[in-house]
């Protein structure tokens, strides 16, 4: 009977947690709308995309047709989203705003559960709990709960133990090694899938620990591993990679800030500690870390120095003390923004862990549940902050919203507004074509007001007047409709890309069709229309679904074979449960 009582408690802690984020759950629903801006709108539009992909039984587009002002940009097609698919597919019978709600739970879930079953591994699972409430509870995982919404990184982040783990064991490997080449591939992949620029600097971190431990220990097994690990990868990408390479093709607007890397300095990094903050050094974050190096000891220091390496080089790649001017004409890094965006987002996750491996047992578990009992009223404080700061007079958008709404708002999210055409922030210059006009000495961040007035007020542009045109969307199709349209060329409210395929016609005809100097869909009418439709359908490639299939079977198989190589392990983790139960 004593023997249980550690189980019961894990067990009481984790059900403390699931309540909790259920409540928000609850709390939320009860809104009716979710308080959105930036980054939150932008994967609430992407969100939306799948949904209704998934409801008519076929494959999301490449292109949004749906949402982003339904001009068939190529944002779902060049942003990674196979990971989010699951959680859409699960959650589809929700209303929309309800199941962007529900899913920023379930990652919340994911990332509580992952973790302590990763920690779990190596730790009393009393203390895996508590840290893994702890990471839930504060910085990146908060941040994605109740503030602004990341769902590419907040799946990474679900993750990120099991990645560090991982990587950390390939990388001191010793002779070749079968488990670490498949699982390092497995998580990879799923960052991969999530957030490319993760990969990237998830792979920049490891490449520089790599380093260090070859210099250290003279071993090559470990770049055997990588490598074989790299290939698989690659191989179960190829799905992203098609998409991205054929989309590329047409030539494409560079990200806003390409080759200009803005870097904080430390204090800037530390001046705002939010207990969410997520670019940045969050509270929660300090505090575990100077209670971390409190306990530090001569007798830890080999169990702790690995890990502290790998913090020290987030926190000087987050950082101006790293030269990142150096590398702003070097490609993908130049894409890179803000080096705190990319590599920030990481600082939280080593902390706890130090805390873990700096104390005995017993201490700590006494100051894991003092952070535990901390992190929950931080929370909460966190989640009605968010709520309600800047928000209580923002705009309720539904699909009857009439007044534009200008680019940095914050505003109230409906189900029915998810896709209005009103959110000035949906009209945005990424993964455009490359001859689409910015706004002058905007870095490229703005599209400039000459192709702004076309996108937003729906308008066929033809030489002598403009036309207010009416969208009808599909999956994978958008028709523009209107009437008394004059003889000659009208370029329409869509975007085209030289590398897709598309069939447009005009009244059921298919037409020719060519691109505008600012790579709009331009057509030639052939004589005056009375009533004009014009239907632009977008070809699904036919070796895409080929390599959807292949790379989903080849995850699934070596995932299986990876099973079966931890028997061991399979049946403690069950011999666990049934215990419990």
């Amino acid at each position: 009977m004593f023997k249980e009582k550690p189980a019961r408690k894990t067990i009481l802690i984790a059900a403390i947690f699931f309540i909790f984020l259920l409540i928000w759950t609850l709390w939320q629903f009860h809104f009716n709308y979710m308080v959105a801006s930036y980054d939150t709108i932008f994967h609430s539009q992407r969100i939306y995309e799948i949904r209704l992909a998934f409801l008519n039984h076929t494959l999301p587009s490449w292109l949004n047709f749906n949402t982003f002002f339904f001009t068939g940009q190529a944002i779902n097609g060049m942003y990674p989203d196979y990971t989010l698919w699951p959680f859409v597919w699960i959650t589809n019978f929700l209303t929309p705003i309800h199941q962007i709600i529900a899913i920023r739970a379930l990652i919340a879930a994911g990332s509580f559960v992952v973790t302590f079953l990763s920690l779990n591994k190596r730790f009393s699972s009393q203390n895996a709990v508590l840290a893994a409430s702890i990471f839930a509870l504060s910085g990146s995982v908060l941040k994605d709960l109740t503030g602004e919404m990341q769902s590419g990184t907040a799946i990474i982040m679900m993750f990120i133990f099991p990645i560090l783990f991982t990587l950390k064991d390939i990388i001191q490997s010793k002779n070749w090694d079968l488990k670490l080449v498949l699982k390092t591939a497995l998580l990879m992949t799923i960052v991969v899938n999530s957030h490319l620029l993760s990969a990237v600097t998830i792979t920049i971190v490891a490449g520089i620990c790599l380093i260090i431990e070859t210099i250290l220990r003279k071993n090559f097994w470990s770049w055997i591993n990588l490598l074989a690990a790299a290939f698989l990868t690659i191989l179960l990408s190829l799905p992203i990679i098609e998409r991205v390479m054929a989309i590329s093709k047409s030539g494409l607007l560079s990200p806003f800030g390409k080759g200009n890397i803005i870097s904080l300095s430390l204090w800037e990094l530390v001046k705002k500690p939010d207990w969410d903050a997520k670019a940045t050094i969050s509270g929660a974050t300090i505090v575990f870390l100077v209670i971390a190096l409190a306990g530090l000891r001569k007798s830890n220091l080999k169990r702790l120095l690995p890990w502290l390496v790998v913090e020290l080089i987030l926190v000087i790649l987050s950082s101006n003390i790293f030269p990142w001017k150096l590398f702003n004409s070097l490609p993908i890094i130049n894409n890179f923004q803000y080096a705190n965006w990319r590599f920030g987002i990481f600082l939280g996750v080593i902390p706890i862990l130090l805390i873990l491996l700096a104390y005995e047992k017993r201490l700590a578990t006494i100051i894991l549940m003092f952070l535990t009992l901390v992190s929950y009223p931080m929370a909460i404080y966190t989640a009605n902050h968010n709520q309600h700061f800047k928000a209580d007079n923002a705009v309720v958008v539904t699909q009857f919203t009439q007044k534009q709404i200008p680019q940095n708002k914050t505003v109230k999210l409906t189900s029915t507004g998810i896709n209005s055409d009103k959110i000035m922030r949906s009209l945005l210059p990424d993964y455009t074509p490359d001859t689409t006009p910015l706004q002058k000495d905007s870095d490229g961040m703005f599209l400039d007001g000459s192709i702004i007035y076309p996108l937003a007020n729906h308008l066929g542009q033809t030489p002598q007047k403009d036309f207010i045109l009416t969208p009808k969307s599909t999956i994978k199709s958008v028709t523009w409709s209107g009437q008394n349209i004059p003889k000659g060329n009208i370029t329409l409210p869509s975007y085209g890309y030289k590398s897709l395929q598309y069939r447009i016609t005009l009244n059921g005809q298919p037409i020719a069709w060519h691109l505008s100097d600012h790579g709009l869909i331009t057509i030639n009418i052939p004589k005056n229309l009375q009533k004009m439709d014009v239907k632009i359908k977008w070809l699904t490639p036919k070796v895409y679904p080929v390599l959807l299939i292949f790379s989903s079977l080849l995850y699934l198989l070596l995932l299986g074979y990876l099973i079966r190589l931890y028997p061991r392990f399979i049946g403690n983790a069950f011999s666990k449960i049934k215990a419990v139960l």
